[in-house]
């Protein structure tokens, strides 16, 4: 499914407002959603055409993000913004913005069942609504190690492994799912998760024969 276009106006400061508003709520969105995991797990946003972004603070569980303390970084990983470090795994975020100009959300969670489902060494098959967002290509997996990305050369790494898709998974290590805006990419996210439930619960063990998904 291709992005929408986006607008061309330049971003004012309202705007800029409005996205820390809606990435601390897509930070608590996704706690609701069973994706926080104590402090860990980090989601980050800019405006179009940024060469920085705002990003959800270390130290603080994604049920805690508020617009004040979020973190504005470069695309180096300088802080920019704020009143605490940024978090190790800054250059996830920062290597994916630089691969993907149409991209302005990145979320890295570690769901149970997408980390569960990624364990199995199987393809995601459309068997859902959820699963047919993300098909055809496959989800693709990075797998070059399961240790937090701390380096943008690690970063670069994620960054290749997920191409143009919208979301991947990281063995052992979670998801990075990403989109056009705070909206989209949050999305993403939630429907990678259930898309792995459902195939859990339809496929219970690698070897069960999936007879109406698509071959491959």
């Amino acid at each position: 499914m291709p992005f929408p276009p986006f607008p061309s106006s330049l971003p004012s400061m309202a705007d800029e407002a409005a996205l820390k508003f809606a990435l601390a709520q897509s930070c608590r969105i996704l706690d609701l959603q069973g994706q926080g995991d104590a402090v860990l797990g980090h989601v980050s946003a800019r405006l179009p055409g940024w060469d920085r972004f705002w990003m959800k603070a270390p130290g603080l569980g994604l049920d805690e993000a508020r617009p004040d303390n979020l973190l504005l970084l470069d695309l180096d990983g300088k802080l920019l913004a704020g009143h605490r470090e940024p978090h190790e795994e800054w250059p996830i975020h920062a290597a994916i913005f630089k691969a993907r100009p149409e991209v302005n959300l990145v979320v890295h969670t570690h769901p149970p069942y997408s980390n569960a489902f990624s364990a199995r060494g199987v393809p995601l098959r459309p068997l859902s609504h959820e699963g047919s967002y993300f098909w055809p290509p496959e989800v693709p997996v990075f797998d070059e190690m399961t240790d937090l990305i701390r380096t943008m050369e690690q970063g670069e790494a994620v960054a290749r492994a997920l191409g143009a898709c919208q979301a991947m998974f990281m063995l052992s290590h979670g998801i990075a799912a990403v989109g056009p805006d705070v909206e989209y990419g949050t999305l993403s996210a939630l429907l990678l998760e259930k898309a792995c439930r459902i195939q859990l619960l339809a496929q219970p063990s690698p070897d069960t024969l999936l007879r109406h998904s698509p071959k491959g």
